[in-house]
């Protein structure tokens, strides 16, 4: 393999402007925007956000715009025709930006996700829409997955080479360079380089070249060696459980919904990559590998509608769901496709999985709009009813809330939602998101009279001790370090005292210190904890950085002091971080704590 030298980069970086000018003004505005944002600019968290979601978008525009050029090009079009198409890719992109808000309602991170699914497969056919035929499509879309894969290969090649040269700089030359170099590094080698090489080497739709060029036998040997056997793995574990909740009559784990989507995408990976070679001498073991391969989904499609079914008839309908119940219908219907048609269109799957991503993000039909729907029914007859057991009212809420925003709980109130959320908005404009959506949270709770019992109020949050890095030790005999992710129990030779140190998480947050011949001592964070979460949620912290999750803490509320027979122990926290949450939801869960015991013998 020839590493590419300076001059063919440049010559290859007009060839793509000329040749895709909306994708290259993208690449380039997108990289630099994504250095800027490592950079961790002092901007307010909004605008920020607003930024990230702009990358999200020429993200979007990237895959969009590459797939209108691919469609123009195979058409023949010039001039006016393929400055249309690519405007209207361009006014589509800035219309999502408009509409969507992926800091304020997850619902439009599922859609985001959806749009980029749905405009990568359209990349894939969007040059053989009603042209050429499928062999010409497979060979198009092997010389882009094999592209791609050089891509990557030199991509990391050459990050990793600059990153350890940046780090030899800094160690030979006493620098004192930002971390964020790294980041931003990465982003212009992963943007940047990695997307102008690929698109160096996006073939021409028809090219002779590309269409009659021999079938690599190094895909063959990949898909015999590593796809199959992966298959086989996810295979026998997935029939293995299948058999075992038979035996013991059990509904199956939410988890097997992930095995088998792996298990199918290694097997219709594997047949497209052989599909050329599979009636050729010597192959026709491909042909029975096609049929076992959709034959043994019918029994996965099975259980994964058992999966999908026990989650939807207890908690309704979510994004996530919605689509699990559609990727079990895109299952079934291929296996049905490819068994009754074994000569079927190729160009079927990416282009039944585009239209159906498409469908999933607006419309009545759409994730959003079912699972809204679903879990407004919930709401329906969970808020009237009798509580018994666990009261599912503040999860629903707080889904609704946070998934599709306020007015999505309009039904069950005749306060004006709509008015009091952009009330709320123009109020807090100053504050984050997340600290918007907690106002909101705790408004509608108390307009449809729910306790907050039950509904998340946290966020992950790093509490640092304020002051000095340095800190004075003088008077005491020995230090013990307590990490964050160490093993939670331990025993230390203090002196001559065998002192066990144990980080307690059942039911409370504390760190026990245990010896022989002597009282146990327990430092309980709890209140602590409980003492943060307030004034966070108060807005009594003061930041440290812009990222919304670290803040300062003063030093004397962490430290505290224990003493026994043999010691006087002194807790000394750098910092706490972790999921704080409201009192009732036992907040010492998913907490960690790093600093020191200083021990000083009487």
């Amino acid at each position: 393999m020839k590493f590419p030298s300076l001059a063919s980069l440049s010559r290859n970086a007009i060839a793509i402007a000329q040749r895709f000018p909306t994708v290259f003004i993208v690449v380039v505005f997108a990289t630099l925007l994504a250095c800027f944002l490592i950079g961790e600019p002092t901007i307010d968290a909004r605008l920020e956000n607003q930024l990230w979601q702009l990358l999200a978008t020429c993200g979007l525009l990237l895959t969009l715009g590459l797939a209108v050029d691919l469609f123009a090009e195979s058409r023949e079009y010039a001039g006016i025709r393929k400055w249309v198409l690519r405007l209207a890719a361009i006014i589509l992109c800035a219309v999502l930006y408009a509409v969507l808000d992926p800091a304020l309602y997850r619902t439009d991170v599922v859609r985001l996700g959806l749009l980029a699914f749905a405009f990568h497969h359209l990349v894939a056919f969007a040059p053989f829409i009603k042209r050429g035929s499928n062999i010409q499509f497979w060979h198009f879309n092997k010389a882009l997955f094999l592209r791609l894969l050089t891509a990557v290969l030199y991509s990391a090649s050459l990050y990793a080479g600059l990153a350890v040269a940046i780090f030899g700089v800094e160690e030979l030359f006493n620098l004192d360079l930002p971390s964020e170099i790294y980041g931003q590094l990465f982003a212009v080698v992963a943007i940047g380089f990695n997307t102008l090489f690929f698109l160096a080497g996006v073939p021409t739709v028809f090219d002779s070249a590309t269409t009659g060029a021999s079938y690599p036998k190094g895909l063959k040997i990949f898909t015999q060696y590593v796809l199959i056997p992966l298959m086989t793995i996810y295979l026998a574990i997935l029939l293995l459980y299948e058999v075992k909740i038979l035996v013991d009559w059990e509904m199956p784990k939410g988890i097997v919904a992930m095995l088998i989507s792996g298990y199918a995408v290694f097997g219709i990976l594997s047949l497209l990559l052989v599909w050329p070679i599979r009636d050729d001498e010597g192959n026709r073991w491909l042909t029975l590998f096609s049929k076992s391969f959709y034959l043994t989904m019918i029994p996965l499609i099975v259980l994964l509608v058992l999966a999908v079914y026990q989650r939807v008839s207890y908690y309704g309908l979510t994004e996530e769901r919605h689509l699990l119940v559609v990727l079990a219908l895109w299952l079934a219907g291929t296996a049905t496709y490819f068994l009754c048609f074994r000569k079927g269109d190729i160009q079927l799957i990416p282009v039944s999985l585009a239209v159906l991503a498409l469908l999933s993000t607006f419309g009545p039909q759409s994730a959003t709009h079912v699972s809204r729907h679903s879990q407004q029914r919930r709401l329906a007859e969970t808020l009237n009813a009798a509580t018994e057991g666990t009261d599912q009212r503040p999860s629903i809420i707080t889904y609704l809330l946070e998934a599709h925003g306020l007015q999505s709980l309009q039904a069950f109130t005749q306060v004006d939602l709509r008015s009091l959320d952009r009330e709320i908005d123009a109020t807090n404009a100053e504050l984050p998101p997340y600290r918007i959506t907690w106002l909101k949270r705790d408004t509608i709770f108390a307009l449809l009279e729910v306790p907050l019992s039950g509904a998340s109020e946290g966020r992950y949050l790093s509490i640092y001790r304020e002051g000095p890095d340095v800190i004075p030790i003088q008077g005491y005999d020995y230090g013990y370090r307590i990490e964050p992710y160490r093993t939670d129990s331990a025993t230390a030779r203090i002196g001559t005292n065998d002192v066990r140190i144990s980080v307690e998480r059942d039911g409370v947050l504390a760190i026990k210190v245990a010896m022989q011949n002597d009282s146990t001592l327990l430092f309980d964070l709890a209140p602590l904890v409980d003492e943060i979460y307030q004034a966070h949620k108060n807005g009594q912290l003061t930041q440290r950085g812009n990222d919304g999750t670290g803040f300062l803490y003063p030093a004397e509320k962490m430290e505290t002091t224990r003493e026994n027979n043999h010691f006087t122990i002194t807790l000394l926290l750098d910092q706490v971080n972790g999921d704080f949450l409201a009192p009732h939801e036992e907040s010492s869960h998913g907490i960690y704590a790093t600093g020191y015991l200083l021990f000083k013998e009487k």
